[in-house]
């Protein structure tokens, strides 16, 4: 089968969204930062907290479509287990999204267990805070997936002039077109080294860290239906 291209609309999406949050949220860095500061801060405080609110949010549509793509048009990918593998990052997105929200304590307020909180760092009821093999080597591993799948093979391809797309793994890597969300990641990832008006501190916290790993996530997830339903409707005209 030949390998599905999604549409227009999701490629100007793809390419545009990640600029215009970057432009939007480096105008705040850099024009107020105490707003920032704000935007970043833990959901606890009223004032703050639309970061890591943001991040959950944005995963949802990720997880919706990318669950309706892997029940309704699995069998259009090929090989076979590559469908399973969207249902890795699918469930993996579930994870992520429920352990920033501590799995709706936030939305909901209840209280922590008392014995749970004597093992959960930040007093929440999430798995994340309680272990770095629940955390931080997992979001590693992601990271590092998101700047040599997203990030490097596409600016490697570009200068071989090489079509990614017709590979024999056109259903694991992302698409090329997501490099700008990759980019906006390594950007985000990288500006802890950048010593000028408190990029380093604001724009390169591990809360913003974490939303571009959403919006990479989300697009990678959304990826999937743009093709299988395009090419669905392709076969139906047909």
């Amino acid at each position: 089968m030949k390998n599905p291209k999604p549409s227009t609309c999701f490629n100007i999406l793809a390419v545009l969204l990640p600029w215009m949050i970057c432009a939007y949220f480096l105008a705040i860095t850099l024009a107020m930062p105490e707003k920032m500061a704000l935007y970043i801060a833990k959901d606890q405080d009223d004032a703050g907290g639309l970061v890591e609110n943001l991040t959950v949010f944005t995963l949802i549509p990720g997880i919706v479509m990318g669950l309706y793509a892997f029940i309704r048009y699995r069998t259009q990918i090929r090989p076979w287990w590559a469908a399973y593998w969207l249902l890795i990052w699918i469930l993996a997105c579930i994870y992520f999204a429920g352990e920033e929200a501590s799995w709706g304590q936030w939305y909901f307020g209840w209280e922590t267990p008392e014995t749970y909180s004597q093992i959960n760092d930040q007093n929440e009821t999430n798995l994340h805070n309680t272990s770095t093999w629940l955390d931080q080597k997992p979001r590693a591993l992601v990271e590092i997936w998101i700047f040599v799948t997203g990030f490097i093979l596409p600016l490697a391809s570009y200068f071989r002039d090489s079509k990614t797309s017709s590979s024999r793994f056109y259903w694991i890597h992302p698409l090329p077109i997501l490099f700008s969300s990759a980019a906006f990641f390594t950007l985000v990832r990288m500006s802890e080294w950048i010593k000028f008006q408190n990029i380093d501190t604001l724009f390169g916290s591990s809360e913003f860290r974490e939303f571009t790993i959403a919006l990479f996530l989300t697009l990678f997830l959304l990826s999937y239906f743009a093709r299988l339903s395009k090419s669905a409707r392709q076969k139906t005209e047909d």
